[in-house]
């Protein structure tokens, strides 16, 4: 819900994050990211992408105090984009870049996107069709920019010297001796121009300070300064938090940097981080923010060459005792040495770690309520369909799914152990496995047909017992996890080795369960 709008109560707003995301969304991203940097390149174009780009624009303004501030915002920017919108978009960006019919296919299919509740489809009263532009889809920040620089070559005519600028979704441009009466006949023109487009937009015009994006900017005196909405509070992480100790370290100075860059001098900053500094003191901090102007900031160091990294990011958490980092290293030195045919591959200079973060306390608890109340019945109902329950694998649950089970052969010898895992129901795998014991062309479907083969070639009489070890999410399209896969892995590593039939190269398996997203086996 978007209740920092006014009169909300009223009007109340909402904003869908994120319904679905297209892995083809990966590659219309690469493709929007080059058509984008080729027609700015060509255009000219003032499209941002930052406050940095922003203060550089205003810092290059002559007589700044003889202009005025034209503020728009183009209202409900993502979902207002229309398949037409993007069309023409695409059409102006292919005067100055090539663009093959197949990437125009790719850009605009990335953009189907399906809601479902309750087994019905959601579509837009307005277009009934599955076009729509997703706020967290993979593309769809490139698509806002490939349109904002077909919408700055359609209004650049309105301003001279072209003294406009757009980031995503919020404008700004100045206009130099202007009254008010003309700066607002500026701001009609504009909203005509944006209504041509099919877009609607709110418009403040003749300012002399504008807040735009997170700074203030200051026509009169020239100043910026860091700017903050009036309702928000500033939150940082808790220096007691999960988190590595790198990253809490390196928190306090960041923000103090951030603060210094987008302040234009001392009084500014100081006007200005008495907020901030207060919630670094509720995040546990005792860093004192001190302004850094850029001249006393040394220059960075720019590197031209480019590597091909190898990056090894485990999970951290505090109540691991046991320096990953540290270890990893150790093992690359051990096995990859200066005369290892492969250390020119994996030393480390192109094999790096950088730990993950785990999930906060609520997110635990949220994905932990969400399996809870979205718990299918199908768990406790249903759970087998056995003519003779006396027969049954697993007692009352061969028609579980997503489950590890263990398989325990007993012979007159120490028994035998193997893990597997089903995502489907386990009475299908346990067919499975009884038609590679009985078909000698399936024995090397598993170790555990390979074993029970070698008691059948011996005359050696065998028993086998069937148990659920663990029931699991299987892998997520939405989540990218494998819950299912996890398992399996840490029964087979916590295992007694001696009697365990799997060969282990589950272990550095990629997961199954993501082929049947894949488009290839769409049917």
């Amino acid at each position: 819900y978007k209740d920092h709008k006014p009169n909300f109560p009223n009007h109340v707003q909402c904003r869908l994050i994120n319904p679905a995301k297209s892995e083809i969304g990966i590659i219309s991203k690469n493709i929007l990211d080059r058509i984008n940097n080729d027609v700015i390149k060509a255009t000219n174009a003032r499209l941002w992408r930052n406050t940095h780009s922003v203060i550089d624009w205003f810092n290059a303004i002559p007589e700044k105090s003889s202009y005025s501030f034209l503020m728009f915002d183009v209202v409900e920017f993502y979902p207002s984009i229309t398949e037409n919108l993007l069309s023409e978009a695409i059409a102006f960006a292919s005067q100055h870049t090539t663009i093959t019919d197949s990437e125009t296919e790719t850009i605009l299919h990335a953009k189907k996107t399906l809601l479902f509740q309750d087994n019905s489809t959601w579509t837009k009263s307005e277009q009934p069709n599955t076009f729509d532009v997703t706020m967290g889809s993979y593309d769809g920040a490139e698509t806002c920019e490939l349109v904002g620089t077909y919408i700055l070559n359609r209004i650049k005519h309105i301003f001279i010297n072209n003294e406009v600028g757009l980031y995503r979704d919020d404008g700004l441009a100045i206009l130099k001796n202007k009254t008010p009466s003309e700066a607002n006949r500026i701001a009609k023109d504009l909203n005509a121009e944006f209504h041509k487009l099919g877009l609607r937009v709110t418009t403040e015009a003749h300012m002399k300070t504008a807040n735009f994006l997170d700074v203030t900017l200051d026509l009169p005196t020239g100043s910026y300064r860091p700017y903050a909405k009036a309702n928000n509070t500033t939150h940082y992480v808790h220096n007691r938090s999960n988190h590595p100790t790198t990253i809490i370290k390196t928190i306090p100075a960041s923000i103090n940097s951030r603060l210094s860059k987008i302040s234009s001098d001392e009084q500014q900053f100081t006007s200005t981080k008495d907020d901030y500094q207060e919630a670094l003191k509720r995040a546990g901090y005792t860093y004192t923010l001190q302004y850094n102007s850029q001249q006393d900031q040394p220059p960075g160091r720019k590197r031209n060459r480019s590597r091909n990294v190898i990056w090894f990011n485990p999970p951290f958490s505090k109540h691991v005792e046991t320096n990953v980092g540290r270890k990893f290293l150790s093992l690359l030195d051990k096995h990859f040495p200066t005369n290892s045919p492969f250390h020119k591959l994996f030393n480390r200079n192109n094999v790096k770690i950088s730990y993950s973060c785990m999930d906060n306390m609520a997110k635990i608890l949220s994905a932990h309520n969400k399996s809870t109340l979205l718990k299918s019945d199908e768990r406790v109902t249903n759970s087998c369909n056995c003519r003779d329950p006396t027969k049954c694998p697993i007692p009352g649950k061969c028609q579980i799914k997503n489950i590890v089970y263990k398989a325990t052969v007993t012979t007159n010898q120490e028994p035998k152990t193997y893990i597997g895992i089903s995502d489907t129901e386990f009475k299908k795998r346990w067919y499975n496995h009884k038609s590679s014991f009985k078909h000698e062309h399936k024995k090397k479907d598993t170790e555990l047909s390979k074993y029970i083969w070698q008691l059948k070639d011996s005359n050696t009489a065998y028993n086998i017992t069937w148990k659920i070890l663990k029931q699991a999410n299987s892998y997520s399209n939405i989540t990218k996890r494998c819950q299912l896969c996890t398992w399996e892995k840490y029964f087979i590593i916590t295992a007694n080795k001696p009697t365990l039939l799997n060969s282990r190269s589950e272990l550095i398996s990629k997961c199954r369960h993501s082929n049947k997203f894949l488009l290839v086996n769409q049917k």
